[in-house]
C-alpha cells in the first residue's frame, strides 16, 4: 500500500538515485585515497580530523536525539519515528520543500504571523503559498485550512509559534492530521518545545505517518552557531528525504558538540538553564505589563516575550537608541505596535525594562 509520501513525492525525486559520496560508498582498507582529501595537514595536526570528510550520515547524533526526544514524550513511551540531522531547523524547512513539492505547480500553506522562513523557501522554490491568518488570541482558522487542505503540499506549523509564543492545542492538529490524511504533509516546527516540553506531538508521527517535526540545538540547548537541527519523521518521509540530504550534512566539530550537548550532562545542564531562564521571562513579563502604556504582555512558551504597546510606535527604534536590539514586528497587521524581546540574562532584562521605565517618564504624553 502506498504512503501518503509515496504519493506526493514528485516522480523526479522517486527516481533520483542519492549522490554517492565517498563516504557514502565506502570500502574496507589502511589508506584512504578516494576523496581528493589531504591525507595530513600541517596546519590543524592529523589528530584533529578536520582533512577529513565526516560521516554521510551522523547516526551518533541521531540516535541521541532521538533518544533524548523518547525522554519527554505524553505517554513516556519510545518514539516510533526517525531522527534525521540537518544543519539547523531551516534547512530542515528547504529540504522538505525539495523534497516533496514541484517548482512552479505545487502549494504550501502558512499560518500568519508565523516563522517567515516557510514563505521564502517556497518562494525561492516557485511555490505558491497560501495565507490562512490566525485568529484572535492567535488560534488557528481550521475551517480556513481544511478547505485549502486538498490543494496543498504541505502545511507548516509552529508551536510554540514565533513570534506570538503560544503553543497549538493537540486537539487542533489531531484534527488537522485527520483531515490531511489523504492529501497533506504537516510539518510542525517545534524549536521551542524545550519551554514547553509537554506539549510536542512528537509521539503523534506513529499513528500519523503524514506528521513531520522539526527541532533544533539552537535554542533551549544554546548551539545557535553550531547550526545543529533534526526532522522527526516515519520511514516513508524519510526514504525520500535521504536521497536530497547534503553528502555530508554535518562537520565533525558541529557533531562532537551536539553529541557532548545530548549526553546526560549536557541535558541536565540545559534543563537547569532553561528553568532559571523562564523564571526571568515570568518576572520581566509581570513587570513590564504593569507599564501605563503596555497595552497587552502576550503569554510565552518560548524564550521571549511579545509586547504591544498603546504608544504611537512599538519602541523599537527607543530601545535601540539606548543599545538595546529587540525584533519589530509592526510589519505583521496583527502585531500593530509589537516588539519581540528575546529573554536574557536577569541584567540584561533588568536593564531592558529599566530603559522601558525612562520612557514613561521622559514621556508621559505617548502614554494613553
Amino acid at each position: 500500500m502506498l504512503s501518503l509520501a509515496d504519493k506526493l513525492a514528485p516522480e523526479v525525486v522517486k527516481n533520483l538515485i542519492p549522490y554517492q559520496s565517498a563516504r557514502r560508498i565506502g570500502g574496507n582498507g589502511h589508506i584512504w585515497l578516494n576523496a581528493n582529501e589531504l591525507e595530513e595537514s600541517e596546519l590543524y595536526g592529523e589528530s584533529e580530523g578536520y582533512n577529513r570528510y565526516p560521516d554521510f550520515l551522523p547516526q551518533v547524533i541521531e540516535q541521541a536525539y532521538l533518544d533524548y526526544s523518547s525522554h519527554f514524550t505524553p505517554s513516556g513511551n519510545p518514539l516510533s519515528c526517525q531522527s534525521r540531522a540537518v544543519r539547523g531547523a531551516d534547512e530542515g524547512i528547504d529540504l522538505l520543500i525539495r523534497t516533496f513539492c514541484e517548482p512552479g505547480k505545487d502549494r504550501i500553506i502558512v499560518c500568519p504571523p508565523t516563522y517567515a522562513m516557510y514563505e521564502f523557501c517556497a518562494d525561492a522554490f516557485a511555490l505558491k503559498t497560501i495565507k490562512v491568518p490566525l485568529v484572535e488570541g492567535f488560534g488557528l482558522d481550521l475551517d480556513g485550512i481544511k478547505e485549502n487542505l486538498p490543494h496543498s503540499k504541505m502545511l507548516f506549523l509552529c508551536s510554540p509559534n514565533n513570534p506570538t509564543g503560544n503553543v497549538i492545542p493537540h486537539s487542533h492538529i489531531i484534527q488537522l492530521l485527520e483531515a490531511a490524511k489523504e492529501t497533506t504533509l504537516i510539518v510542525v516546527d517545534e524549536a521551542y518545545i524545550e519551554f514547553a516540553p509537554h506539549t510536542t506531538v512528537a509521539e503523534l508521527i506513529a499513528s500519523y505517518p503524514n506528521l513531520i517535526v522539526i527541532r533544533t540545538l539552537s535554542k533551549a540547548f544554546g548551539l545557535a552557531s553550531a547550526r545543529i537541527g533534526f526532522i522527526l519523521a516515519d520511514r516513508s518521509v524519510m526514504t525520500y528525504l535521504s536521497r536530497l540530504i547534503a553528502p555530508y550534512p554535518i562537520p565533525d566539530p558541529s557533531a562532537r558538540i551536539a553529541e557532548k550537548a545530548l549526553a546526560d550532562s549536557g541535558i541536565a545542564a540545559m534543563r537547569n538553564q532553561t528553568e532559571a531562564l523562564v523564571s526571568v521571562r515570568d518576572w520581566f513579563a509581570d513587570e513590564v505589563a504593569l507599564l501605563p502604556f503596555v497595552e497587552a504582555v502576550y503569554p510565552s512558551a518560548t524564550n521571549f516575550v511579545l509586547i504591544r504597546f498603546n504608544t504611537d510606535d512599538c519602541l523599537y527604534r527607543y530601545l535601540l537608541e539606548h543599545g538595546i536590539v529587540t525584533r519589530n514586528q509592526a510589519h505583521e497587521p496583527q502585531l500593530k505596535r509589537c516588539v519581540r524581546i528575546s529573554v536574557g540574562t536577569q541584567a540584561s532584562m533588568q536593564e531592558t525594562l529599566n530603559a522601558l521605565k525612562a520612557f514613561k517618564a521622559a514621556s508621559p504624553q505617548n502614554a494613553a
